[in-house]
């Protein structure tokens, strides 16, 4: 069990065997609940609920995560890449984690409060994974419209598929409520120059 590099937390450590198995067997049946609050761009119109979107790996930005919309995203239309002048395919290892299935995946949100960043509206949020997929929490925030601020891959400009792999059009239908990129942008300058004073 791990947290993402810009995650803050608490990781318990077993100081002996007995306690490692117990340890064990609580986090493999699940008797663990994890929580984690987050700061997500814009206001939430809705107070809480849960986000049930199957999570994939994307293709277009290996090795991260995406939503799996149910078609089949032009994953076989897209030309490998080479890497160091070789075929990527050649490798059964990339092969076999890109062309795993998609993975149920669960999310419950609660709103702790409405807050402001530099006048900016943010939103607090308490999250709890049923699931625990990679990237989990980061793309179904950013799937509903709502990333978590400061995300470098899967918020605004970041190196994941915008949205979490729901194309703009979908998520304008979908999520009307939205964080706009506009205020998507204004709150990563905010976050950038904040990194760069405290760097």
């Amino acid at each position: 069990h791990r947290l993402d590099l810009d995650t803050s937390g608490v990781v318990v450590y077993a100081r002996s065997d007995l306690a490692l198995r117990n340890l064990n067997e609580a986090f493999r049946d699940r008797k663990v609940k994890k929580k984690y609050q987050a700061l997500l761009c814009g206001h939430m119109a809705v107070l809480e609920g849960e986000i049930n979107m199957p999570l994939k790996r994307d293709r277009r930005s290996p090795p991260f995560m995406r939503v799996d919309t149910g078609k089949d995203d032009d994953d076989n239309t897209i030309e490998q890449e080479k890497v160091e002048g070789e075929d990527i395919n050649k490798h059964g290892g990339f092969d076999k984690m890109m062309n795993k299935a998609p993975k149920p995946s669960l999310t419950l949100f609660h709103v702790i409060s409405f807050e402001h960043l530099d006048g900016l509206p943010v939103t607090r949020v308490e999250l709890t994974p049923i699931t625990g997929r990679t990237h989990q929490l980061r793309v179904h925030c950013a799937s509903i419209g709502h990333p978590i601020i400061g995300d470098d891959i899967y918020g605004i400009g970041g190196e994941g598929t915008p949205n979490g792999g729901i194309p703009d059009t979908v998520m304008d239908s979908t999520f009307p409520d939205r964080a706009s990129l506009e205020l998507q942008k204004d709150i990563n300058t905010i976050i950038q120059q904040r990194r760069k004073t405290t760097a």
